[in-house]
C-alpha cells in the first residue's frame, strides 16, 4: 500500500514554498530593475553616439531644442515626435518641429525605440490632438539639455560632467512628444543660445532658465536614481534624493527637493546669479560651485 501525506506534511511543504517565494520574488524584481537599467543605460549610449556624429556633420554645433515658429522659438511647449504626426498642423510647423530635437538626430539612431526609456511608464499628454494623428508617434522618455541648443561643442568646459540627455521628468514615456531638459528662455525673435550667467540676467534670449514642473513624476527610475548621457557620449547611473528632504546636494543634483518615493517637488538648484539650472550649465566647471540658489 502506498502512504501518502499527511496534512502536516503537505502544511510544511507549503510553509517551505511560501518562504522560498517570499525570498525569491525580491531578487527576481531587482533583477528585472537591473535589466532595465542596463537597458536604459544601452539607449543612452546609442543617443550619445547618435550626438556625437551629428556634431561631425554640423561643425561640432549641438542640434536646435525649440521649433522656430515664425516669429519666434516654441520654448514653453513639447516637440512632436515626428514633427509630422498631427496631421492638423500646417507644413510649415511640421517642418519646424522636425527641426528641432529629437527629430533632427533621428537619421542617426539605430531605432527610434530608444527614445522610451524602459524604466518609465507610457503617458499621454492632457489636451493632446491624438484624434488628428495621421502617423504612428513615438514615446520620449529622455529629455535635451536646451542649454546647449547651437552651442559649440567644444565650448563646453567638463564635457566629463555636463548632463546631454537624462530625465528630469522622471518615470514618463510622453506620448508623442518630447519635453525640454531645461528650458532656455528663448522668447524674443533672434538666436537663440546659452549666454552666460551674470549679475544682470534680464531673461531675454539665452539669459535665463528653468526646469519644467515634473508634475508628480518619480525621479527613481531603477532603484533610487536615473541614467544620464554626457556630453563625452559616456552614460552611467546616479543616485538622486529621495523621501522627505529639505535639499538634496547641489554637487549631483538638479531636483532641490523631493517628497515620498522620489516624487520631485518644483523646486531646483540654479546658479548663485539665479540665472541658469545649474548642472545644465555648459560653461560650468563643475569645481566652483559658489552658493547655489534653492528656486
Amino acid at each position: 500500500m502506498k502512504k501518502a501525506f499527511t496534512l502536516i506534511e503537505l502544511l510544511v511543504v507549503i510553509a517551505i514554498i511560501a518562504i522560498l517565494a517570499a525570498i525569491l520574488f525580491p531578487v527576481f524584481a531587482q533583477a528585472k530593475v537591473a535589466a532595465k537599467k542596463t537597458q536604459d543605460l544601452s539607449n543612452q549610449k546609442n543617443m550619445g553616439t547618435a550626438l556625437q556624429i551629428y556634431l561631425s556633420d554640423y561643425d561640432d554645433n549641438y542640434p536646435l531644442a525649440y521649433p522656430w515658429l515664425g516669429t519666434g522659438f516654441s520654448w514653453l511647449s513639447f516637440v512632436n515626435v515626428p514633427g509630422d504626426w498631427n496631421g492638423a498642423d500646417t507644413a510649415v510647423t511640421q517642418a519646424a518641429m522636425n527641426a528641432a530635437w529629437p527629430n533632427n538626430v533621428r537619421p542617426y539612431l539605430k531605432n527610434e525605440q530608444i527614445l522610451a526609456s524602459p524604466g518609465a511608464n507610457n503617458f499621454q499628454v492632457a489636451g493632446a490632438p491624438y484624434a488628428s494623428a495621421t502617423k504612428t508617434r513615438s514615446f520620449v522618455g529622455y529629455a535635451y539639455n536646451t542649454l546647449l541648443t547651437e552651442y559649440s561643442a567644444t565650448a563646453v568646459a567638463d564635457v566629463a560632467k555636463l548632463r546631454v540627455i537624462t530625465n528630469p521628468y522622471g518615470n514618463r514615456n510622453f506620448d508623442g512628444y518630447a519635453r525640454p531638459g531645461s528650458r532656455l528662455r528663448c522668447s524674443a525673435a533672434g538666436p537663440c543660445r546659452f549666454v552666460p550667467s551674470s549679475p544682470t540676467c534680464n531673461g531675454s534670449n539665452g539669459t535665463w532658465s528653468e526646469l519644467s514642473n515634473p508634475n508628480g513624476a518619480s525621479m527613481w527610475l531603477f532603484g533610487q536614481g536615473m541614467n544620464a548621457t554626457y556630453a563625452d557620449s559616456h552614460a552611467k547611473f546616479t543616485r538622486v534624493a529621495g523621501g522627505a528632504t529639505n535639499a538634496s546636494d547641489f554637487r549631483n543634483d538638479f531636483w532641490a527637493a523631493y517628497n515620498a518615493n522620489g516624487v520631485a517637488r518644483w523646486n531646483e538648484w540654479q546658479d548663485s546669479n539665479f540665472c541658469h539650472t545649474l548642472l545644465f550649465m555648459p560653461d560650468f566647471d563643475f569645481q566652483n560651485f559658489g552658493t547655489p540658489v534653492f528656486f
